[in-house]
């Protein structure tokens, strides 16, 4: 089959995506120092994903999780309750928007997501009368809790660890952030890259 796609091409690019998609969805970077020493930024977290791989409501004190953020983007998001008394901290609790499913947490889209991802530590639950578990999350670097009660659904992810300690890969995520501020640019250069391989091959199969 002629043109710049093909049948090998295809499978190819079948091949990368998923290995791609499957890698992408279990790690995560770290953009910021507030998780230092533990981790610090451009350092690659493995993570497990909520819903299909755990329970979010069985998220324990202790635990890392990559959660939705709302107090980050404060502007964009309404306060339903705000300096709520939980456990001896005040917390503002946000409404869920509808822009927050998993699809906002893909390149490009994730700029329109009025959410930030952050990677903080559990140090507190606390479930009300129905029986809906919060958390309570803070940066072992930072020298308060988030200001905000987060549901079981905005935890996204949870940090993997292996002997008893964060899956960390050091440094390798400065990788992905330099592509994200850079994003235009790497689309341009793999178009351009895509076009030489079929003008390569084309010239291959008319020698």
């Amino acid at each position: 089959m002629g043109g710049i796609i093909n049948n090998k091409n295809i499978l190819e690019w079948t091949v990368f995506l998923f290995v791609f998609l499957i890698v992408w969805t279990h790690v995560n970077v770290v953009v910021s120092d507030s998780m230092v020493p533990v981790m610090t930024r451009g350092d690659f977290v493995v993570v497990e994903n909520s819903l299909f791989e755990f329970d979010p409501e069985s998220v324990s004190v202790g635990d890392i999780v990559v959660y939705s953020a709302h107090w980050t983007n404060a502007g964009e998001n309404k306060i339903i309750n705000q300096d709520l008394s939980i456990n001896g901290r005040t917390l503002n609790y946000y409404e869920l928007n509808s822009r927050e499913s998993m699809i906002y947490n893909l390149p490009i889209i994730s700029s329109y997501s009025p959410t930030t991802p952050v990677i903080h530590r559990v140090i507190d639950t606390w479930t009300d009368s129905e029986g809906n578990k919060y958390y309570i999350t803070k940066g072992d670097n930072n020298p308060t809790y988030d200001p905000e009660l987060i549901r079981a659904e905005q935890v996204k992810q949870r940090v993997v660890e292996l002997n008893d300690e964060p899956f960390i890969i050091p440094y390798l995520g400065h990788i992905s952030i330099i592509l994200k501020e850079n994003l235009i640019i790497f689309v341009i250069l793999l178009v351009i890259w895509m076009y030489y391989d079929y003008r390569k091959e084309k010239v291959a199969k008319n020698n």
